[in-house]
């Protein structure tokens, strides 16, 4: 898996802000990572990009747990996308899409993007997700 590529995606996906920020559920700061409670406090761009490294690797470790006995082959394309969304949502957001994974572990990417695409994340990320759903549908970088 290409860590510096999924980092430079959320990197465009999440943009920076120095300062925090109520978003849906918790404060965020950085590149969408959470941030101690309270408006205006502020983060490094290097400080963010430590916690947005870090917070990476977590992803990645957790699409390993999530996806470990599937027997689908995932392509780089589609993993990404998924430590995306696992970044974005967490481990127990994503398993929360039960037909998605369902349809993933039987191999059918359509119906699995089809699956997000009906999902409220999907509303509220808008252009995110429909790149997402398209990776995961088709395999290919949009």
């Amino acid at each position: 898996m290409d860590k510096q590529a999924i980092i430079e995606q959320l990197k465009k996906d999440e943009g920076f802000s120095a300062k925090s920020f109520w978003d849906i559920k918790q404060w965020t700061w950085g590149y969408g990572t959470k941030a101690p409670s309270g408006p205006g406090l502020s983060i490094t761009k290097e400080v963010a990009e430590i916690a947005l490294s870090k917070r990476v690797d977590q992803a990645i470790q957790e699409f390993s747990v999530i996806f470990a006995n599937t027997t689908t082959p995932i392509n780089a394309v589609r993993e990404h996308a998924l430590v995306n969304m696992i970044y974005n949502l967490g481990m127990g957001g994503v398993l929360g899409f039960k037909n998605m994974l369902k349809n993933i572990n039987a191999g059918d990417w359509k119906a699995a993007a089809e699956s997000a695409r009906s999902s409220l994340w999907y509303r509220q990320v808008t252009s995110r997700a429909r790149r997402i759903c398209l990776e995961l549908q088709e395999g290919v970088t949009r």
